[in-house]
């Protein structure tokens, strides 16, 4: 299997990003829990590959989440209820040979010191990182963005303090309160350059034990990073029971496309990894747009369309994926230069491009929805070739679809 040169680090802090995405753009939990975590693990004169393991840990941690309302729910400092996205979390890790060993840590990372937890665990037997990170995320969570940082700390750490030897490990309580005696320790959460600080402090590392890199560069195989956009894309997917299977219709059409075009596996493996990250930044968009039975007001459109932005934005990120962001973003481009977000024309768009654009149209079509049912072939390709006519999508593409469009919508069934 081809391999690929990948900055693990970036890789891992752009997914964590889409993590972060809300209506009104990017709230950099994660990379804040991150931060705080590593300051704390610093404190306790744990290895770098500790403090690593950590750091990716807290990066990915809420993984197990994608709606709204199940953000909304985790704002209350004391959850009564947490542990279904820490199951789903060490879930989808599990699926990935790279981010498997990250899984108990997420699993257990609102476990309670006190005990009473569905793991069974309590104490010192909840793993170290689970409890540093369950720290750290309560931190984060107390920090109102609205207030000046060093004006709120006394009240943070008095409320942390109250919750020793229940919510947290006394022990590491106290190791945070050494720490966040100094205001750097709050400024640096503050000041708009967290993920700067963490970039910096894990460059100066190599750590062998999650995956064999050095200086945070890894030859990844084509499968492991297929792996990894399989998570995210039942990530994305799971913001909607209309969409759940999307990501992945998307993904065995264009890859399907691509066979039939002569394409070499290396090419087919990285559009279907493109096509599994396409809807990365409808993370953003709430559940309400997702999901409305009638037509889009304006400003809901308007929202609607930031999707593909950030979908390029957070690829972008990452350092060897210069082809994967254009043909993930640009599925809502027009060969006529009218559609979102960057209005590219016909010669700024590559051919995978313009066949992700299509395999989008084709799943959507074909999927049930919210105000409709999937439609039957001849209503699908009226809307197809309308579409052609209208310089919207490459004729010639359209025609290999509707060549074979028997097969290629054996891919609804199989997904």
């Amino acid at each position: 299997m081809p391999k690929v040169m990948v900055d693990f680090y970036k890789l891992v802090n752009a997914l964590s990003t889409a993590l972060d995405l809300i209506g009104a753009g990017i709230r950099h939990h994660h990379i804040r829990v991150a931060l705080i975590a590593r300051q704390i693990a610093t404190e306790l004169n744990l290895s770098e590959n500790e403090i690593n393991e950590i750091v990716y840990a807290a990066l990915v941690h809420d993984v197990g989440i994608s709606t709204f309302k199940e953000k909304a729910a985790l704002l209350n400092f004391e959850i009564k209820e947490s542990y279904t996205h820490c199951v789903r979390g060490h879930y989808l890790l599990q699926t990935s040979t790279l981010l498997k060993p990250l899984a108990k840590i997420v699993l257990c990372h609102h476990d309670r010191w006190s005990g009473a937890n569905k793991t069974g665990l309590q104490g010192t037997g909840i793993p170290l990182a689970s409890r540093i990170i369950h720290l750290a995320d309560r931190v984060d969570i107390l920090i109102d963005d609205n207030q000046y940082i060093l004006d709120q700390r006394e009240l943070i750490i008095n409320n942390i303090k109250k919750m020793a030897g229940q919510l947290f490990d006394p022990y590491l309580v106290d190791e945070f309160l050494n720490t966040s005696q100094k205001p750097s320790f709050w400024l640096d959460l503050a000041g708009g350059q967290c993920e700067k600080i963490l970039l910096q402090q894990m460059n100066k590392q190599a750590w062998q034990g999650l995956c064999q890199k050095n200086n945070c560069k890894v030859a990844i195989n084509l499968e492991e990073l297929l792996n990894i956009s399989e998570i995210f894309a039942q990530v994305i997917d799971a913001k909607s029971n209309f969409t759940h299977r999307h990501s992945k219709l998307v993904a065995d059409v264009s890859t399907s496309m691509a066979v039939l075009l002569d394409f070499s596996e290396a090419q087919c493996q990285t559009i279907k990894i493109a096509s599994l990250l396409h809807d990365l930044g409808k993370l953003a968009i709430p559940e309400s747009i997702l999901e409305k039975p009638g037509v889009l007001t304006n400003t809901e459109m308007n929202l609607m369309k930031s999707h593909t932005y950030y979908t390029y934005r957070i690829l972008e990120l990452v350092p060897g994926f210069e082809q994967i962001k254009e043909w993930a973003a640009y599925h809502h481009e027009c060969l006529n230069g009218s559609g979102y977000p960057f209005g590219i024309k016909t010669e700024d768009l590559s051919t995978e491009s313009r066949m992700m654009a299509i395999s989008d149209i084709f799943a959507a079509l074909v999927e049930d929805r919210p105000y409709r049912q999937g439609m039957p072939r001849h209503q699908v390709e009226k809307i197809l070739l309308d579409k052609v006519a209208r310089q919207h999508l490459d004729g010639q593409l359209v025609e290999l679809l509707l060549d074979n469009y028997d097969q290629l919508l054996i891919c609804k069934e199989s997904v």
